[in-house]
Order: structure tokens, then sequence, then C-alpha cells
């Protein structure tokens, strides 16, 4: 007996007494079949793959005050070479410091594989947007 591929229809057409599978239902349920399991294997990717996002938003509980904000950061990067390390800060006041390094310490960790890094610095507050630091 030939393998017959109307044995796949979901959708049958219902006579009075009895189902008859067709071919073009069973084309529907094999395209529906195989569009589900596509949403699912690529929402399931989307779940598991990891996005890393490299900025640190600063929040002062004191928005009313002025002035500026005194950040300090100790940051350890088990896995990142110390020359690769940057700190470049940002706000909506108009500063903007690419290669910020005052007061500032790279220190070498798992024997030059990884870096700690070490920052203290001011950053103007603002009041629509949250300042940002950003590592590159």
């Amino acid at each position: 007996m030939p393998f017959d591929f109307r044995r796949f229809d979901i959708y049958r057409k219902v006579p009075k007494d009895l189902t008859q599978p067709t071919y073009t239902g069973a084309i529907i349920s094999v395209c529906c079949c195989l569009f589900i399991l596509f949403l699912f294997l690529s929402e399931l990717t989307g779940f598991i793959t990891t996005e890393v996002v490299n900025e640190l938003y600063v929040d002062d509980p004191d928005k009313d005050s002025g002035g500026k904000i005194d950040v300090s950061l100790n940051i350890s990067l088990p896995n990142l070479h110390c020359e690769l390390v940057g700190l470049d800060i940002q706000d909506e006041m108009g500063r903007h410091e690419v290669g910020h390094i005052d007061n500032s310490m790279k220190i070498p960790l798992n024997n030059g594989a990884g870096c700690r890094f070490e920052g203290q610095f001011s950053i103007n507050k603002e009041v629509s947007r949250q300042p940002d630091v950003r590592f590159r």
C-alpha cells in the first residue's frame, strides 16, 4: 500500500456520515504545523540568547538638590584584558568625556586575562534624563 499524504489532513471535510481527507487539507495542516514549529523555535532562541547591554544609569534619590552626583565604580571583568577597558562619560548638560582616566585604575586579574576597573568621578544632575556611563 503506497504512502497516502492525505492522512495528515487535520481539517477534514465532513460529509453526512464519514470524514474524507483531502490533499489541500493535508498541505494546509503541514504548513500550519511547520509555521507553529518555526514560531516556537524563534521564540525559544530569542529567550535563550544573551544580550549584553553596556550602559550604567545613575539614579539620585534627592532630585531636588542641585550640583553633581559623586560616582564610585569597582567592576571586575574576569575575561576582558585591561587594555580593552575604558570609560566614556556623557550627560544631558553637554559634558561628554571619551576615555576618562582621572581618578581611575585598571588592575590586572587572572594573570592578565581579566581586569578590575576602579574609578571615581562626578556627573551633573539632570531632571529630564538620567546621566549614563558607557564602557567601551
